[in-house]
């Protein structure tokens, strides 16, 4: 049976769609994404499959090898270690500029506020976005594009360790809320040593909790 389609661009629809199936493990980690596949499931053009994985490779939710077929990662404990210690360097180093200029954009609070709403709500795929949305536009304050690819390429990458957090239930997001708060409240009183110290705190948090999952299932 075909899989069915919000009303909006197909194509959007499609990675919007794809997205959620990954990051709820209805495409386990490992699993091959095909056009061939991808065009079937959904009754789309070829041409149209293959943007959406694409647009998911770019996202770090599917992986593809030269000439290869695109599948979704498999977290390996270097891998997750090596994730989290790069966008620990990028964000706390951010979180100490921001702090010195006290720096909070709108679109931070905003994004905040979407996070706090998502929270909430307790949807896995809305807190994982909310949450990358939140430390991007973080991240995007200081104005600078290359420092904003490099930790766009880390967050993007970073989806499925946030979607592994939350669907093993390791790190409740009210806790992860109240961790932004700190952050941003550290943010707001110029605080630079205390906005890199929670924002450093806030990723090992999540760090243990998944290594220490990622453990007990290699046992």
């Amino acid at each position: 049976m075909p899989i069915k389609l919000e009303t909006r661009s197909v194509g959007e629809a499609l990675v919007k769609s794809l997205r959620e199936r990954i990051l709820t493990e209805d495409i386990p980690a490992g699993h091959p994404v095909t056009e061939a596949a991808v065009a079937s499931d959904y009754q789309v053009a070829r041409q149209t499959a293959k943007a959406a994985i694409e647009h998911l490779v770019t996202e770090g939710l599917l992986q593809r090898t030269a000439h290869r077929t695109a599948r979704v990662p498999i977290l390996s404990i270097d891998q997750v270690r090596d994730l989290y210690f790069a966008r620990r360097f990028i964000e706390s180093r951010a979180y100490d500029l921001l702090a010195r200029q006290l720096r909070l954009s709108d679109p931070v609070l905003d994004a905040h506020k979407a996070f706090h709403e998502a929270a909430a709500g307790a949807d896995l795929v809305s807190v994982v976005e909310a949450d990358v949305r939140l430390h991007t536009e973080l991240v995007h304050t200081l104005g600078s594009p290359h420092l904003s690819r490099a930790h766009q390429l880390v967050i993007n990458e970073m989806r499925l360790c946030l979607a592994q957090v939350q669907s093993h239930h390791l790190l409740d997001p009210a806790v992860i809320d109240r961790e932004h708060d700190g952050i941003l409240a550290a943010i707001r009183e110029g605080d630079h040593g205390r906005a890199a110290h929670l924002g450093d705190e806030h990723l090992e948090h999540a760090e243990q909790r998944l290594l220490d999952h990622l453990r007990a299932r290699e046992r």
